[in-house]
């Protein structure tokens, strides 16, 4: 099931941590030396590392979710020691939540939804960076997550006919949206969008619509939105918003 794993740690040393280093802390996290590596498409995404705002400066806060309905291995639920790049890093309180892909996809449907992204949030198309605010590739991004996570065939599955009237009702009601670039791991910046924005649902609409937004909404918060949200890209909170707003 999607779980939030939440972690203060306490630096060795100072570090001012890359993309890369962020997402082989993830990776000592979620991956075990026993087993196999969890290929390409990894099955979790990551926050950047923040400054713990009530510790020194060797201290950090950083978010992290799984997505797999299989539990994550046990060690990634109560870490003792993590390392950033060449920092080891002691796991001083960890904290995680749940919810199972039932739960997200039996919560209220939604016709409008507020996105912030607290990291930068593009898209990848044939290789170049798309940085817009298109209600479609946001969503869209959240489906492929949410289909990917699931067994082929599962009931929970966003099919392509509720997909389609979804695509076709949404818009973008508002926005206030920012760029911000950060580094990729690729020996390269990327451009991003920080801020937030609202999604709506136009016209009269299946009751399928509304409660495919508001599960995908739900799980965005897990799995973040657009590209490299194993890297810190993309990190999203998500809110319902009323029908008079």
């Amino acid at each position: 099931m999607p779980i939030v794993i939440e972690l203060r740690l306490r630096a060795s040393w100072s570090v001012q941590p890359d993309t890369r280093q962020l997402h082989g802390l993830a990776c000592a996290l979620f991956e075990t030396e026993e087993g196999d590596h969890l290929g390409h498409d990894k099955p979790f995404s990551v926050w950047p590392l923040r400054a713990a705002g009530d510790g020194g400066e060797h201290d950090w806060a950083w978010r992290a979710s799984w997505l797999p309905r299989a539990l994550p291995p046990a060690a990634a639920l109560a870490p003792q020691e993590l390392r950033l790049g060449h920092v080891r890093c002691t796991v001083t309180e960890a904290r995680h939540r749940s919810l199972s892909y039932a739960q997200l996809a039996a919560g209220p449907g939604m016709r409008a939804v507020r996105v912030v992204f607290h990291s930068p949030a593009y898209f990848s198309r044939n290789g170049s960076g798309v940085v817009l605010p298109d209600p479609r590739l946001i969503a869209g991004s959240w489906r492929r997550r949410w289909n990917a996570s699931l067994p082929e065939g599962d009931a929970l599955v966003i099919g392509d006919d509720v997909w389609r009237d979804t695509h076709r009702a949404l818009s973008l009601a508002e926005y206030d949206l920012r760029t911000e670039r950060r580094d990729t791991g690729r020996n390269r910046a990327q451009a991003g969008m920080v801020g937030s924005a609202m999604l709506r649902l136009g016209g009269s609409l299946p009751p399928g619509v509304p409660r495919a937004l508001g599960t995908l909404a739900r799980f965005a918060e897990y799995c973040g939105t657009g590209a490299q949200t194993t890297c810190g890209f993309g990190a999203t909170v998500t809110a319902a918003v009323s029908a008079d707003s």
